[in-house]
């Protein structure tokens, strides 16, 4: 009973938490309807790469790094008169690594565009002020799917599971691995899926690249207890090019980032690849 108030309870905090999010998200697109247009133009179009910090989740977390690339838009505008800049293009959310090249394409250097400026404050201003069509309606949706998919895992699985316990060694570890069994298959799922991602890229172009930084990086580790460690990861940088625009990346390999507490267990790659080198980069 308590494994199933826990699951129904974790979708039903996700799902709080997406409808919140598609809540404020959905305040900021109707406050932006009222921003007025004016003629802009763009300034720079080029690409930006960032390192975007990631946490890990669960009792033994590492904080970790991962370089990827964002169209980075500069347009500028005029109200009464007053020159402005401004970089935010659009409204919707970008994590890095989405379609760069098409938004570098919608909006080129040079490009005539309609600036959507706020009155009150004509500093602040984007061109695209909507969200992709149905956006709203996939996020409420998809939090409705989690808390009755919870419910239909909970109370289907949930008999099965009933059923089988009285013919069990140790019933009462039922719930600890029914857990377990779902942890093992999950993970399985996402080998099959770093399995996918690597035959894929096998079939990716080739360019160019260049090693610019290689070395260990040291990471906070939380071992649980409040106790935190120093960890160590190879960290490989690399630039390529294409289609006239500089990328930057640090992923070598698909799969997990391997860490330990000893530099000499991961340096391996660090030192296979070594700055300034020339390597073939496969790009999607």
């Amino acid at each position: 009973m308590e494994l199933k108030i826990m699951l129904v309870g974790f979708a039903c905090v996700v799902a709080g938490a997406l409808s919140f999010i598609t809540f404020m998200k959905w305040r900021e697109v109707k406050a932006l309807s009222r921003w007025l247009p004016t003629p802009g133009k763009i300034i720079s179009s080029r690409v930006e790469a960032r390192e975007v910090r990631s946490s890990g989740v669960g009792s033994d977390s590492t904080d970790t790094t991962e370089m990827r690339n964002f169209p980075a838009i500069t347009f500028e505008y005029k109200v009464g008169g007053k020159k402005f800049q401004s970089s935010r293009y659009s409204v919707k959310e970008n994590l890095g690594n989405f379609e760069v090249t098409e938004t570098l394409a919608q909006f080129p250097r040079g490009a005539e565009v309609t600036v959507f400026y706020n009155p009150a404050d004509p500093s602040k201003a984007v061109i695209e002020r909507t969200m992709p069509e149905g956006a709203f309606k996939f996020m409420i949706q998809l939090s409705a799917g989690l808390v009755v998919g919870a419910l239909v895992l909970v109370f289907s699985v949930g008999g099965v599971l009933e059923a089988i316990r009285p013919h069990l060694p140790k019933p009462q570890n039922l719930g600890a691995g029914a857990l377990l069994l779902f942890m093992g298959l999950f993970a399985l799922r996402m080998g099959f899926v770093q399995r996918s991602l690597a035959e894929q890229a096998a079939k990716w172009p080739v360019t160019a690249g260049r090693i610019d930084n290689s070395g260990l990086q040291a990471l906070r580790n939380h071992s649980g207890h409040g106790r935190w460690r120093t960890v160590f990861k190879s960290r490989i940088v690399y630039s390529y090019d294409v289609a006239g625009q500089r990328y930057s990346a640090d992923r070598v390999t698909f799969g997990g980032t391997v860490t330990a507490s000893l530099p000499g267990l991961v340096g391996g790659q660090a030192r296979q690849y070594v700055e300034g080198s020339k390597v073939d980069v496969h790009y999607d």
